[in-house]
C-alpha cells in the first residue's frame, strides 16, 4: 500500500525518527494507526480503562483474595452499561 502524504507530515515523521524514538517512519505510522483504530473500537477504551484501575491496585500491598471478591467483581461488571 502507498499513502501520500503532506510535506509537513514527512517532516514531522522524519523529526519522530531523528529524536530517538523509532527505528524507522513505518513504526511512527503503525502507532498513530494504532492510536487511531484506539479512539474507534470501544474494547481498546475498555482495556485502557481496566488498566488505569489495576495498576494502582497492583502496586499497593496485597492481600489474598476470595471468591466473594470475584462475585462482586462479575456483578459490577454485568451491571456496566455496554458502549454504543
Amino acid at each position: 500500500m502507498q499513502v501520500t502524504l503532506t510535506r509537513d507530515l514527512q517532516d514531522f515523521i522524519v523529526q519522530k525518527v531523528r529524536t530517538g524514538g523509532y527505528a524507522n517512519p513505518g513504526e511512527v505510522v503503525r502507532e498513530a494507526l494504532r492510536d487511531f483504530r484506539a479512539k474507534d473500537d470501544p474494547a481498546e477504551l475498555d482495556s485502557q480503562e481496566l488498566a488505569e484501575l489495576l495498576l494502582p491496585a497492583v502496586r499497593e500491598p496485597h492481600r489474598p483474595l476470595t471468591a466473594k471478591h470475584f462475585d462482586d467483581l462479575r456483578s459490577r461488571a454485568r451491571r456496566k452499561p455496554a458502549r454504543p
